[in-house]
């Protein structure tokens, strides 16, 4: 853990209460204010402290502000399925109606009521600007931009062959997903699984992860209500490619 975020996460555990970007920034005098920024994103990815929209402790306004959790933000899970037992088990809860599949309007509703609750926020389609005279209407956005998501459901086809001609819509939206300026940018599955037990997902990372750069990739498992659903993240976001390409020229 580096200097910045010590001292950031040990002030937030001893006040127990939650503080703005900027109000962090003057109380513990480090400057600029996008270094309190940087930081704090970085401890809420390893899920030391929780970021979410809501009353700072010492300006009083709203805001994103930060605190200490006690609990995994947005209870999201980063399990790999890795082995073949694991696939197959999944299938079967998935058939046996734990984890079931929804129509794709009734998904993306889901999810939307998904990370309102967990993120404490409110996500909406909202159309943001990915090129000159040029506007993408994104799934599901939060209040300040800062998470942008695209949801997917597709399923293998009746041959138990890789629905190529389907997937290029989610290749469409990982190009607009580089056209912006997010925190996090995100596609959401709902996956499917072939005879084989191998997972749609799983088998377009391996595919596209070359070009999937800053984009993650979840795994959404659609529980008996709302309480029960779970999120996996598959494929956390990199680094963009052009930009260490161009660095090493």
């Amino acid at each position: 853990m580096d200097k910045y975020s010590e001292v950031i996460k040990n002030y937030l555990d001893y006040k127990d209460k939650y503080f703005c970007d900027d109000c962090l920034s003057k109380l513990l005098s480090i400057e600029p204010r996008q270094t309190i920024n940087a930081v704090c994103n970085k401890l809420f990815r390893q899920d030391m402290i929780s970021r979410r929209k809501g009353e700072c402790s010492y300006c009083k306004k709203i805001k994103i502000v930060n605190g200490i959790s006690h609990t995994y933000n947005n209870e999201v899970v980063n399990n790999a399925v890795s082995s073949q037992n694991h696939r197959s088990n999944l299938q079967n809860i998935n058939n046996n109606g734990v984890f079931s599949r929804l129509p794709f309007d009734k998904f993306e509703n889901r999810v939307g009521l998904y990370l309102n609750k967990k993120c404490k926020d409110s996500f909406y389609e909202k159309p943001l600007i990915v090129g000159v005279n040029k506007v993408h209407k994104f799934d599901l956005v939060s209040l300040d931009n800062s998470i942008v998501a695209e949801c997917k459901s597709y399923t293998w086809t009746k041959d138990d062959n890789f629905p190529s001609a389907k997937i290029s819509t989610a290749i469409e939206a990982v190009f607009y997903l580089s056209r912006i300026i997010a925190e996090r940018k995100v596609i959401v599955f709902q996956d499917d699984f072939n005879k084989k037990g191998e997972s749609l997902v799983e088998t377009f990372i391996r595919r596209y992860d070359g070009i999937l750069d800053d984009v993650e990739v979840w795994r959404y498992l659609v529980g008996e209500s709302i309480e029960y659903d779970r999120i996996e993240i598959k494929r956390e976001g990199k680094e963009c490619w052009y930009k260490n390409y161009i660095n090493k020229r």
